[in-house]
């Protein structure tokens, strides 16, 4: 089941990677930019070690941390499993999720997304460490494309990507 109200957001090399030391591999600043506009006024969905990784607070965003550990109360709502994400999602229609990451994350609740924003950048990073999983390309129809270069000449595509309807492709 996919829910019209769950998005995931995600910037990646040409070999799917996303990540290095917990951290961004990339920074691209409108592609930074385009986050912020995109996610504002939001729930974000994190994991645990990327919201440590992050700066303390994103204006205008509220964060569901996924962990099984509880010392994160303060401001935050915390699921300790898939099941409690999803009823969270499932409970407020009218709100707007986006899932940020990192991996586990991205694993957990690829297959309930029912959009993906996607930086697709024309670089690799041989040191990744973290990659984003496997998308089921059949699985997905192109809403937007458009072609970008940042500011130091990196080469990037911005897709939007929506989940077909079963039976669309089979």
């Amino acid at each position: 089941m996919t829910y019209a109200n769950l998005e995931l957001i995600v910037a990646m090399g040409e070999n799917q990677e996303i990540g290095y030391l917990n951290d961004l591999i990339w920074r691209i600043k409108e592609d930074l930019i385009y986050f912020k506009n995109t996610t504002m006024n939001s729930y974000i969905i994190v994991g645990r070690n990327t919201f440590l990784a992050m700066p303390p607070t994103l204006k205008g965003r509220k964060y569901v941390i996924v962990t099984h550990q509880n010392d994160l109360k303060e401001n935050y709502i915390v699921c300790n499993n898939l099941d409690e994400v999803l009823k969270l999602i499932n409970d407020n229609p009218e709100e707007h999720f986006f899932v940020i990451g990192g991996k586990t994350i991205y694993q957990l609740l690829l297959p309930y997304v029912s959009k993906i924003h996607l930086t697709q950048i024309k670089d690799t990073f041989p040191l990744a460490d973290t990659y984003f999983p496997p998308l089921e390309k059949d699985a997905w129809e192109e809403e937007f494309h458009d072609y970008k270069t940042s500011d130091n000449d990196l080469k990037y595509e911005r897709l939007i990507l929506t989940r077909k309807k079963r039976g669309e492709n089979e």
